[in-house]
């Protein structure tokens, strides 16, 4: 979907141009969705679908983390090509000299004895009369690798764990003869670490990067995921907005609503307790004698701030309208 760009923050000519740059492949045949496309709500997948000639507003202010995330993975691919930084890496990490020169970049074809990686390769197979594509980051030795520069909060909630075995399962599925572990390495490099946290908290990432690992379905379950997916989309493709599925909490990256419990009615200005359960701030207001009130405060959402169609979309019309979304 082409983009209408904005400045109203007023930023640099010199910034302007780096936030603007944006060299991804895009793909524009009809029946071609990727492997990120193919985990978006089914309702954005239509309406952005049936909208294609709709522009996209987007304030050149909100491309920071996104243009960020880009540098590091090109730096993380371009690192990679370099067989000469390899090979210091892998000296500074004790491995041998026999070890080092088994590695090989991006093979065509890999020869006994050969530990081949693979860095930002896109392909690509047709199902359910689509072409489902995607481009990994990085293959070592046939366990797949992503790179994620994201909040520390993240990783602590490990909020997109479900996200994270998708889309390897996905990148799986489209590579059965380069991956072959049944599990995706997650290599977190946090933005907004800090070391006076982690020395306060055992529970907070002692270090600015790390990995952990994610399961990855089997490619049989893959495949009967997406072709699910597909028919669901393909049914819905020509459907008034009214009957779409709506986007769910989680798809919304929806906070819990909170129902905040006053004693006493005529003094709002803090909570005696919030409740998570319309049940349990009941509870307590009957156990003080019923002389207390209750305000829900919906969950806000925030996943529609950067969806392409939350203009003409009648669900985030409604969210606005309760007080549930703030664009």
């Amino acid at each position: 979907m082409p983009y209408e760009y904005t400045n109203k923050h007023k930023v640099s000519f010199a910034l302007a141009v780096f936030l603007m740059y944006d060299k991804y492949d895009f793909d524009d045949r009809p029946n071609a969705i990727s492997a990120t496309g193919l985990m978006r709500p089914l309702r954005q997948i239509v309406l952005v679908q049936q909208n294609k000639q709709l522009l996209k507003k987007v304030d050149i202010s909100d491309l920071v983390a996104s243009r960020m995330g880009t540098a590091i993975h090109d730096a993380c691919e371009e690192s990679w090509t370099d067989k000469n930084n390899v090979k210091k890496a892998l000296r500074a990490m004790g491995a041998s000299e026999n070890a080092i020169d088994t590695i090989v970049i991006n093979p065509v074809e890999v020869k006994a004895g050969q530990t081949p990686v693979y860095v930002e390769q896109r392909t690509e197979k047709q199902i359910v009369d689509m072409i489902v594509s995607g481009k990994f980051d990085l293959i070592l030795d046939g366990t797949l690798n992503d790179y994620k520069s994201t909040s520390v909060w993240t990783y602590i909630y490990d909020s997109n764990s479900s996200k994270y075995t998708e889309q390897g399962s996905i990148y799986k599925w489209l590579n059965p003869g380069k991956i072959k572990s049944n599990y995706i390495n997650i290599n977190y490099i946090f933005t907004d670490w800090s070391a006076s946290k982690a020395r306060q908290d055992s529970n907070y990432p002692q270090q600015r990067v790390l990995t952990k690992s994610y399961p990855l379905w089997s490619n049989e379950e893959t495949e009967q995921w997406i072709t699910h997916r597909l028919n669901s989309y393909k049914a819905l493709a020509d459907a008034s907005q009214e009957t779409l599925p709506e986007c769910t909490d989680e798809e919304l990256w929806a906070s819990e609503t909170v129902y905040k419990y006053y004693k006493n009615p005529k003094s709002l200005g803090r909570s005696t307790k919030n409740f998570t359960s319309l049940d349990e701030a009941l509870i307590r207001k009957s156990t003080d004698g019923d002389v207390g009130t209750i305000i829900t405060v919906p969950g806000e959402v925030k996943a529609c701030r950067y969806c392409p169609v939350v203009e003409i979309c009648d669900q985030a019309k409604r969210m606005i309208a309760s007080g549930r979304l703030n664009l």
